[in-house]
């Protein structure tokens, strides 16, 4: 970590904080949370293994408006696309299974979740809803925020090998930053990556 500068170390050090899974949500509701943990947990099933509840991490986000910046023209601001979308997602299951998405099975989960991704039309018309197209747009980004959420996690950095972070200290030979960047080189200092254990990956 001396290759790390102060700031960057802090932001680090939040990271690798462990999640309240007790703590109120900001911007969704208590059904939208517990809607979006189900999908999180067919999307990155390792997350909760490093103490990352993504789903409050998103909220949080969604509550200080801290996106990327942009949003597909089809969906509204990211905020509403999640509560929208969560909605959708539950209306959907409901309308496909009788139940809340939360309370199916995970194979039930994965089917709906695969049909979204591929633009089916899941339900019956609501306006107040996203209709196929958005709904398939919607979880492009959900899966685009949550795996930025995963990967920037100290411990899921440590598990690939990912060492970027390392962009200098504060001064002296601590602020070089890396020298070796051709592909396949390594700087001596660079973190080896760990193999993750079967059945450990991302989707």
């Amino acid at each position: 970590m001396e290759r790390v500068s102060d700031r960057l170390r802090e932001a680090l050090a939040e990271r690798a904080r462990p999640d309240d899974p007790d703590a109120e949500p900001r911007a969704f509701s208590e059904a939208q949370i517990v809607t979006l943990r189900a999908m999180l947990a067919r999307i990155i099933p390792t997350a909760a293994a490093y103490g990352i509840d993504i789903a409050l991490r998103l909220d949080r986000m969604m509550g200080d408006q801290d996106g990327n910046g942009w949003r597909y023209e089809a969906l509204p601001t990211d905020p509403n696309a999640y509560k929208i979308g969560l909605d959708t997602l539950d209306a959907i299951a409901r309308h496909r299974d009788g139940a809340d998405f939360a309370t199916l099975d995970g194979a039930s989960q994965d089917e709906i979740l695969e049909a979204i991704a591929a633009a089916d039309d899941l339900r019956s018309s609501d306006s107040t809803l996203f209709d196929a197209k958005q709904m398939a747009l919607w979880f492009e980004e959900v899966r685009s925020d949550s795996v930025r959420h995963y990967v920037a996690h100290p411990a899921v950095m440590a598990r690939i090998g990912y060492s970027g972070f390392a962009n200098g200290g504060e001064t002296g030979e601590r602020f070089v930053g890396f020298r070796k960047v051709a592909i396949g080189e390594r700087e001596t200092w660079e973190p080896e990556p760990i193999s993750p254990a079967a059945g450990q990956s991302v989707r």
